[in-house]
């Protein structure tokens, strides 16, 4: 047995629990790590601590590895200022919200946000929603220095990979080597920058918030040039050149014009190649073939799906939601609070279904042009019954089933549980199917390619959970689904207004998979949609 590991696994529990209101040394704590010690020394595993993350913000659990910070701090940040990731605790600490907290002030806040660019600095891999934030940042203080004409976000951020280990630009510049020259000087002196190195062509900046940053350096001539290959995998970018040595022509700077992508791939006799796909999976074949798909974009989006209200452990309420997503432009809404078993959750209970449904029946009689569908996230359980039961079941539009708890099983108990789930014929979407949480939890063993056949056979959507920790189904299985002809659902597990936001995620991985709007549930209609269901 790794006792290191053990001990932070019981660790984390206890913190999970305190999290949620336990009394620190409490009964249910001891009694907790008791059941999680015994299975890890059995199975190397603790699903105790796997069901204990799946009942806490992901970003309260990330808040936890900074130094300085215990459980009852934590708390008191989220309780009094609502913030629920490390890149809002950022901002509390710098815009002077977390200094005026009491237990805190100017110097602990200051400790937090040197803390948090250490972490930063220490850490290979970071989600890409805080990626995607740390680079538009970097990117609009690139833009304003002078002789900047344009900055473009690159790498794997640009691809919309889950997990990010760098960052990456291209910044264009006015004019020859003089101007790249004075340029790399000022971006020496730029605010937030503590060291500069060099390298042909461009420069690696570190930041004072811990982020390290790769500036390809170009001229307006040769800007196409550079961001194909700032942006695309390492094999994308072989494939290209291998092409292009084929083809006899060279791709270097000052060889031709290479104002924009489209002057690149032209040369190589291929239509424009959308970043999410430059992985070397097969795209640079499709593209001279004539057979890339159009993906998915978000105007294609009518339908926004997965969302809690305040029925299960949301914050918003049903006429909340209808006004945001019919503000945001979607046509319709698909209510999916968690069910009774949720206990952790709040789930809905049985007896307050038929409050909720006359709730979204009255806001349907007075919002125009709008839909409300009454949906539910009903917990897959142990035996692969869904809650709540058929009759209950039946009074709902639709169901998404999940599994929330017992991630322990094995493999074959865990693709069996699953598979009779789909057999169900209220089954609508199968949600989060790997349960997995990014850097966090890996996901619990399961046949997947025994589901997706399974759902292939009874017309069951797999989801494309949006939520930055999870991305679930991964971008390379959403391929394999599209390859079995299986609907896709884009769920943005909103617990707020705010988790809105998740569907441009969401959609990263739909377009990394390939899909078209056609194999996208949310880009149906309301009618289209129930028709499904």
């Amino acid at each position: 047995m790794d006792k290191q590991e053990l001990r932070s696994i019981l660790d984390q529990v206890a913190a999970f629990l305190e999290l949620q209101g336990e009394t620190p040394g409490g009964a249910r704590i001891r009694d907790a790590q008791e059941a999680a010690a015994a299975e890890f020394a059995q199975t190397g595993r603790s699903s105790t601590l796997d069901e204990l993350r799946e009942h806490i913000p992901p970003g309260l659990v990330e808040m936890l590895r900074i130094p300085g910070l215990g459980v009852s701090k934590v708390r008191q940040i989220h309780d009094a200022l609502h913030v629920e990731s490390i890149v809002e605790l950022e901002a509390a600490a710098a815009d002077g919200r977390l200094a005026a907290l009491s237990r805190f002030g100017p110097k602990a806040a200051h400790n937090v946000a040197n803390a948090i660019a250490a972490l930063r600095e220490a850490g290979t891999h970071r989600l890409l929603h805080h990626a995607l934030a740390e680079a538009e940042g970097i990117a609009h203080g690139l833009a304003a220095l002078e002789g900047v004409r344009r900055v473009d976000i690159a790498g794997a951020v640009r691809r919309r990979c889950e997990l990010i280990q760098d960052l990456e630009f291209v910044v264009v510049h006015r004019g020859d080597e003089s101007h790249r020259d004075r340029l790399i000087r000022r971006l020496r002196e730029a605010p937030g920058v503590t060291a500069l190195a060099g390298k042909p062509g461009a420069v690696t900046l570190r930041f004072r918030s811990g982020a390290l940053a790769d500036v390809f350096l170009a001229s307006e001539h040769d800007a196409g040039l550079a961001l194909v290959r700032a942006t695309g995998s390492a094999t994308h970018v072989a494939e290209l050149d291998a092409r292009a040595g084929a083809r006899g022509v060279r791709l270097e700077p000052g060889a031709a014009a290479w104002p924009d992508e489209l002057s690149v791939y032209g040369a190589l006799g291929l239509p424009w190649i959308p970043p999410e796909l430059r992985e070397g999976a097969g795209e640079v074949a499709a593209a001279a073939a004539g057979t890339l798909p159009r993906l998915v974009e978000r105007s294609d989006l009518k339908g926004f799906l997965h969302c809690h209200t305040n029925y299960s452990d949301g914050t918003t309420t049903v006429r909340e939601w209808a006004d945001a997503c019919r503000a945001a432009g979607y046509e319709w809404l698909g209510i999916t609070d968690h069910s009774e078993s949720s206990a952790y959750a709040g789930g809905l209970r049985a007896d307050h279904v038929a409050r909720q449904h006359d709730e979204i029946d009255a806001v349907n009689a007075h919002v125009a042009d709008f839909v409300v569908l009454k949906g539910v996230e009903a917990d897959i359980l142990a035996d692969g019954s869904l809650d709540y039961g058929p009759a209950i079941l039946d009074r709902f539009d639709f169901v998404i089933a999940s599994v929330h708890t017992r991630f322990g099983m094995n493999e074959a108990a865990m693709t069996e549980r699953v598979l009779r789930a789909l057999d169900d014929p209220r089954t609508t979407i199968l949600g989060h199917p790997t349960g997995r949480l990014l850097l966090a939890r890996e996901p619990y063993a399961i046949d997947l390619e025994r589901v997706l056949e399974r759902a292939a056979q009874r017309g069951v959507a797999i989801e494309v959970n949006a939520d930055p920790h999870r991305l679930d189904l991964d971008w390379r299985m959403v391929r394999r689904a599209r390859e079995l002809g299986i609907t896709i659902s884009l769920g943005a597990d909103a617990h707020s207004v705010a988790g809105m936001s998740n569907v441009e995620l969401g959609l990263g991985v739909a377009r990394k998979g390939w899909l078209t709007a056609a194999e996208l549930l949310n880009a149906r209609d309301a009618a289209a949609f129930l028709a499904y269901a």
